[in-house]
């Protein structure tokens, strides 16, 4: 027999100085300054009178810390912007209610969660508790509170945990409960249009109410809301896959022992399939959206993207964690599932293919790029170590590599796999029979894709909304370009004559803005000839208007989210009244640390 080669390198990490406290959904790998190193984000919780911190390690050494206001519930990053050069992504944190969103490890913007209005019913009880001096009163009305139908306030819930004598302590220092915040429950990421890795993303929003909201990348706010199940369901991991703006699915694992599945444009998900026992977690595969369950009783299953339970296995002791590790020059991705005995499997589908034993219970594991290699498996165990296993350019996965034996069936009769499943032969018969309907079908809504992208082409040239000429102007081209931090810009416009033989005179530039937005320092500039294949730049300086400078300005985008942050740049021609060219230019936000400081002390802001 041969020996096992292990396939995996440990990296060294100073234990007796590393000691954390999180679970796996507050752990990231991400390119904090666009340099491909790839840094490890922590949500640590922290140990004993620890606070929680948001630790940062590049490699195994830690190189920053950021003191958390409450227990963190998730941590991601996203990219939120598309100019180029790329800016550095964005770090959610999720608490209680709301998100704290960091840019350069600095807080940038608070997002809170929509509070709920409390019940007449419960609000009418409380005045009543409130005007009540005696016990038998309290006792009266904490029964009629207990029975209400619906679903307490927080207020609510700890009142009818208490003692009488510590009820009547407990109504002199409260006030009636108006309103109730939504908890968070869990947080992911989605990208917008495109599939790069550096591409655009929203973030994903699972609350206690059973709700999951969908935000703005660039304004954090609401874009979509839609329930996760009919039935009340609290998500407990939220995975989504596909393109918000094309198409998407939103895989919910809920505390109630189901896995529910959420569409595009649907406004309420549908349960897709229920488990045995409580969910620890999921992993959706990307290949074919089948989703990895790993629950409390000690199964690890596979369920189809509509539901179909297709193989489970019984694992020797009950699971912890699970992730995904796709191992891309090799064209496999395999499932690592983590045990309370302190082994670490991975999986080919239901065959396992590697094992490794870490000498504690593995509760964190996450794999990905770590620094400049690609391939590395972040773990964090139960006692807080930390521990980094980089795999081998040499390892293989197969079945018989490294001497892992795996179970092979019996040679004997072949199985009996039909050539055309029923479901083929069904959908090959219902073509044949509605091929005429379905040719007219496709042809009636390719004329009415063309016909609408007619009508978009022949508004934008009747509204001049387009950065190309038309006719004898077809040469000329229209671009902006703006620059600086605010509220001061710099924006050049270039003008190019394409053209190898005409010349264009007689033309001149108009900004259009809103007035209580911008001003420009030049609003019409008149445009020399331009010669062929000339290229003619014109700077002019762009200035931001403050009226009213709310104190959050701090912790929010304060420009670049309506419409009056858009400038319109119009190209005219002398003898035609429309413009012949138009660009518009939608306006960078301003830095907070760049505003006047006058401006602030006007509002009486600064003490």
């Amino acid at each position: 027999m041969m020996a096992r080669i292990s396939r995996w390198l440990d990296v060294e990490v100073g234990t007796s100085e590393i000691r954390m406290n999180t679970l796996p959904c507050n752990i990231s790998l991400m390119d904090l300054i666009n340099d491909n190193e790839f840094k490890l984000l922590v949500g640590d919780m922290g140990i004993g009178n620890e606070s929680p911190k948001l630790k940062i390690f590049r490699g195994t050494m830690q190189i920053s810390d950021i003191v958390l206001p409450d227990i963190p519930l998730g941590v991601v990053g996203f990219y939120a912007s598309e100019t180029m050069p790329r800016p550095p992504p964005l770090v959610a944190v999720a608490f209680g209610s709301c998100v704290y969103i960091y840019r350069n490890l600095k807080l940038f913007y608070k997002y809170h969660l929509p509070s709920n209005k409390i019940e007449e019913s419960e609000t009418e009880i409380w005045v009543k508790l409130k005007h009540s001096a005696n016990e038998d009163t309290v006792i009266k009305l904490s029964m009629d509170l207990q029975g209400l139908p619906h679903n307490l306030c927080c207020q609510s819930k700890i009142f009818l945990q208490m003692s009488t004598e510590q009820k009547l302590e407990y109504l002199d220092s409260v006030e009636v409960p108006q309103k109730e915040l939504t908890e968070l429950a869990c947080l992911t990421t989605m990208k917008m249009k495109s599939t790069e890795k550096m591409a655009v993303s929203c973030l994903i929003v699972g609350t206690e109410d059973g709700e999951i909201v969908v935000l703005d990348p660039h304004t954090f706010t609401e874009v979509t809301k839609a329930k996760i199940n009919t039935v009340k369901s609290q998500p407990h991991q939220i995975v989504a896959t596909g393109l918000f703006n094309i198409d998407y699915r939103i895989t919910v694992a809920t505390r109630n022992k189901c896995v529910c599945i959420l569409k595009r444009d649907w406004k309420e998900g549908r349960q897709l399939f229920r488990t045995d026992d409580h969910i620890i977690a999921i992993e959706v595969m990307e290949f074919d959206k089948s989703i990895m369950v790993i629950c409390c009783d000690k199964t690890f299953s596979c369920y189809s993207k509509k539901g179909n339970k297709q193989w489970w296995l019984q694992l020797d002791c009950r699971p912890v964690a699970i992730t995904q590790v796709p191992v891309t020059h090799l064209g496999v991705t395999l499932v690592a599932v983590s045990l309370v005995s302190g082994h670490l499997n991975l999986y080919d589908g239901k065959a396992k293919r590697d094992s490794m034993f870490v000498r504690d219970i593995a509760s964190v594991i996450k794999f990905g790029q770590l620094g400049q290699e690609e391939h590395v498996f972040t773990i964090i165990t139960s006692t807080g170590n930390l521990m980094l296993k980089i795999l081998r350019r040499t390892a293989n996965f197969t079945a018989h590599a490294a001497g892992i034996e795996t179970s092979s069936p019996p040679i004997g009769k072949p199985w009996l796999i039909p050539k055309k499943s029923k479901l083929f032969l069904e959908q090959s018969m219902r073509e044949r029979e509605n091929a005429k309907a379905m040719h007219v079908t496709f042809h009636h809504e390719l004329n009415r894709l063309r016909l609408v992208a007619g009508k978009t082409l022949l508004e934008a040239y009747t509204k001049s909304d387009n950065a190309l000429g038309l006719g004898a102007l077809e040469p000329v081209r229209l671009a902006a370009e703006v620059q600086g931090l605010g509220p001061i810009f710099r924006m050049t416009l270039s003008i190019e004559n394409t053209s190898r033989d005409r010349a264009v005179i007689g033309l001149s530039v108009l900004f259009h803005t809103y007035a209580t937005s911008y001003k420009v320092t030049n609003p019409y500039i008149k445009i020399p000839l331009l010669t062929p294949g000339s290229k003619l730049k014109f700077p002019t300086k762009v200035e931001e208007i403050f009226t009213n400078v709310n104190p959050d300005i701090f912790f929010r985008t304060i420009t670049g989210q309506t419409e009056g942050a858009m400038i319109k740049v119009l190209l005219l021609k002398e003898g035609k009244s429309n413009p012949v060219l138009s660009a518009v230019v939608q306006m960078p936000p301003t830095d907070p640390m760049m505003v006047p400081y006058d401006k602030i002390q006007a509002t009486g802001f600064v003490e």
